[in-house]
């Protein structure tokens, strides 16, 4: 019997990479003079280099975070990662956008803190729905205890969730900036276990992500349900359910 729904966020109830796109777009227009498209580009590369070259690259990849992420973070939380983060992350942020502008010709530092204090807006504002979702939500909170498990930096998911009224339709919400360990670590899934005072065997892990969401969670009892988008399976591990958006899951778990 299944009483207990964990899901992740990002691109399973909110859009996450339309609402990169929306952000990136609405930043670029604020320098009508440069080639958006180019100047996006340059800004992702710049940014993925810094990533590289930040203290602890190794650390971010464990908790699920990436360039994106921290072209928005202000890198807020207890834990002592955080400390170093906020000493080194504005700068980061700011030669990201300086560099970007470099490539293509343009040396306004001016420029490129307006860019990079509206991209932290614009993003936070971009918050669309995954089709479906909400409605989705709310059919499973009726019946199921619901936990969020999403990979990501603290303020940068709790942005999110506070701006979409996410946190009203859950039980518990474990954000993997947090708590130190990110999907597929079976501590991740652990505490939202204990948070819920919810057993593998009734719970389900819903998410676009197959190692995250599926085969991660399947280790420790927890049956996985896929969001699969239409995409092939990546290897041959069967999760318990596939589905092609979480629009469906209330049907079919009031038919089971």
């Amino acid at each position: 019997m299944i009483t207990t729904v964990l899901l992740d966020l990002d691109d399973t109830i909110l859009a996450d990479d339309e609402a990169s796109d929306l952000a990136f777009a609405a930043t670029a227009a604020l320098a009508p003079h440069l080639n958006a498209e180019e100047l996006i580009v340059q800004v992702k590369q710049a940014a993925d280099v810094g990533w590289a070259e930040g203290p602890f690259p190794d650390w971010l990849v464990e908790i699920g975070t990436g360039p994106l992420e921290l072209l928005r973070a202000r890198f807020e939380g207890d834990d002592s990662h955080w400390a170093v983060m906020r000493e080194w992350g504005p700068g980061y942020r700011r030669r990201s956008w300086q560099q970007g502008l470099a490539a293509l010709g343009v040396t306004d530092d001016d420029l490129a803190a307006k860019l990079d204090t509206a991209f932290e807006q614009a993003r936070g504002e971009a918050n669309p729905w995954c089709t479906g979702a909400e409605g989705a939500l709310t059919e499973l909170r009726k019946n199921y205890r619901l936990g969020m498990v999403t990979n990501g930096i603290p303020d940068v998911q709790r942005k999110k969730i506070d701006a979409t009224g996410l946190e009203s339709l859950f039980d518990a919400i474990i954000v993997s900036g947090e708590v130190g360990y990110g999907k597929p670590h079976p501590a991740v899934y652990q505490t939202a276990l204990n948070a819920l005072s919810a057993a593998p065997e009734e719970t389900i892990m819903v998410g676009d992500n197959w190692r995250r969401d599926v085969v991660g969670p399947q280790t420790m009892g927890i049956r996985g349900v896929w969001i699969s988008m239409g995409r092939p399976r990546p290897t041959a591990d069967e999760p318990w359910l596939e589905i092609v958006s979480l629009a469906e899951l209330p049907m079919i778990l009031t038919e089971m």
